[in-house]
């Protein structure tokens, strides 16, 4: 069984953010990554993808010509 999971490093020991099924003594390999958490970015993603819900952004609108684009008075 392979099973990936989150951990907190607390006072020297790894803590399993949830239960793991295994009998007592049991030996696994673990390999380390630290969570890079990014706030910022993830709040700003998460708006970004509720405006894009709100109003999707549709190929089939109106195509504007050249001058359209760059009006001058």
């Amino acid at each position: 069984m392979i099973k990936k999971v989150t951990a907190t490093f607390v006072s020297g020991m790894l803590k399993p953010d949830e239960s793991l099924s295994l009998p007592d003594q049991t030996r696994v390999i673990l390999t380390i990554e630290p969570i890079v958490e990014r706030p910022e970015s993830a709040v700003a993603w998460q708006a970004l993808k509720s405006r894009l819900r709100q109003r999707p952004v549709h190929a089939n609108g109106k195509k504007f010509t050249r001058d359209e684009l760059h009006e001058r008075d």
